[in-house]
């Protein structure tokens, strides 16, 4: 399946996670915020949320400066 992860086209098998795109892109999961479709997904769901063809991944990392 193909998903878009920041407007990034993503190959992954079928069934993989949320996780399992951050793995793929070597995304660390601290500081980060994660979205699929709009609805945000939590840091405690991101492993048992199931990506479908076509999903839009948004990852926003979190950043100080000023």
């Amino acid at each position: 399946m193909t998903v878009k992860v920041n407007q990034i086209s993503l190959s992954l098998p079928d069934g993989s996670s949320l996780q399992d795109a951050l793995d793929a892109k070597e995304i660390k999961p601290q500081g980060i915020a994660t979205a699929v479709n709009g609805k945000v997904i939590p840091a405690a769901f991101r492993q048992s949320h199931k990506l479908a063809d076509g999903d839009d991944i948004v990852i926003i990392k979190a950043f100080y400066g000023g």
